[in-house]
């Protein structure tokens, strides 16, 4: 990625954190944006901008199965009034704090009754990169998971909102845009409810914990459930495959690093 001398028409840092309302959502760090909106019945976007690489890439599905991909040469309109942040006429409310801290060594996983903090912990952060003008960025607050990313097979825009203890994760997709030239899927949909979604905490049913499969629950959560654990890694049951949770040290390559804050 070349870093080219851009900005953004706001302070990042002073809108850091997510936000949101039943149409829209947004994603902000000290050095990256994603807005996701829908933009009337038929349209959904999704927007990247990194202005310190003067990035802007906007991602737009429609009901009819098309994608367009468009690199941008403005940044996204953001304001702020009265704690409120207004991004391209849609006004959001702040629904999670976010702070950065320096890398640090995260903590070990030495037995089971810190699974849940370790999975919350270990997965925190920001990497995001662009190869070809196709980025991939993936922010997890303590709260949230985002993902923006844009290949030659695949179409990948989500935001969800998640929680963790220590049998497994609960993962619940508020927004999903997704074309997947491989499997034939095709979906856009934002939760009617979303800011709602978003604001309030998930609660856990451990019922639904199951280390032999992913148990999808009607209300849209998905529970990842715990194989097992060891210091540096927890294996959880992903729905067809095992996902893999590594424990990140103070050189791990994460663009930003985001604090932890018990949930």
């Amino acid at each position: 990625m070349s870093f080219l001398m851009a900005f953004a028409n706001v302070d990042l840092p002073s809108v850091r954190g997510v936000w949101a309302n039943d149409n829209a959502e947004a994603i902000i760090t000290d050095s990256v944006c994603i807005y996701f909106a829908k933009i009337d019945s038929i349209t959904m976007q999704a927007t990247l901008e990194i202005p310190t690489a003067g990035y802007i890439h906007k991602t737009t599905f429609t009901k009819d199965g098309t994608v367009a991909s468009t690199l941008l040469h403005e940044p996204l309109e953001i304001k702020t009034s009265d704690g409120k942040l207004d991004i391209c006429g849609n006004t959001l409310t702040k629904v999670e704090d976010i702070e950065t801290v320096e890398p640090y060594d995260m903590p070990l996983c030495n037995n089971k009754y810190n699974v849940g903090k370790c999975l919350q912990e270990w997965r925190l952060g920001l990497s995001c990169g662009v190869v070809d003008d196709m980025p991939y960025c993936e922010i997890n607050t303590n709260r949230h998971m985002f993902v923006y990313m844009v290949n030659k097979s695949m179409v990948y825009i989500r935001a969800a909102a998640t929680r963790n203890n220590n049998n497994g994760t609960l993962f619940f997709q508020n927004i999903r845009m997704m074309k997947n030239k491989n499997t034939g899927e095709y979906t856009m949909s934002i939760v009617p409810d979303n800011f709602n979604v978003a604001r309030h905490n998930l609660e856990i049913d451990d019922t639904k914990f199951n280390p032999n499969a992913c148990t999808f629950n009607p209300d849209g959560g998905i529970y990842w459930s715990l194989i097992s654990f060891t210091p540096d890694m927890i294996l959880l049951n992903g729905c067809g495959e095992t996902y893999k949770v590594p424990r990140p040290t103070k050189e791990s390559p994460l663009n930003e690093w985001i604090k932890y804050q018990p949930y």
